[in-house]
């Protein structure tokens, strides 16, 4: 019985693990690290734009096309309500995706690095990504 219990706490927890998309190659890390710091350039870039231009809907318009594949939503990962202050959100989700890709670069571990995402981007944006599509090419 008690080998029973053991093993089927082991399945639960590797399954739950791998269910999770925890477990991340080597490539699938430089991946994600890449897609983040684009996902921040596109945020860094359309925060800038409503800063300098003022105009929401071109910056928005651009941000849409710098983020294709990239982000969810119409507001490339940002909550809707996070868009009454859309220069603040974007800035702060732009630091939020540049720092998990330093951290991820840096050879931290995964769920460490996603832990403070998740933590920076609480209120701003959707998702467990930040807003952010995560995929992997084969």
């Amino acid at each position: 019985m008690k080998k029973m219990l053991l093993a089927l706490v082991s399945i639960a927890f590797v399954a739950t693990f791998c269910i999770a998309g925890e477990v991340h190659s080597e490539k699938e890390l430089k991946e994600d690290a890449s897609r983040h710091r684009a996902m921040a350039a596109a945020h860094a870039t359309a925060a800038r734009c409503i800063r300098d231009k003022n105009n929401t809907a071109t910056c928005l318009a651009d941000l849409k096309s710098s983020c294709a594949g990239l982000g969810i939503g119409k507001y490339c990962g940002l909550k809707q309500e996070a868009w009454s202050d859309a220069a603040k959100s974007l800035r702060l989700t732009a630091q939020a995706h540049q720092t998990v890709a330093q951290c991820l670069d840096a050879g931290q571990p995964y769920e460490s690095c996603l832990r403070g995402l998740q933590t920076a981007c609480k209120g701003l944006a959707v998702g467990k990504f930040c807003g952010m599509v995560h995929s992997h090419t084969n």
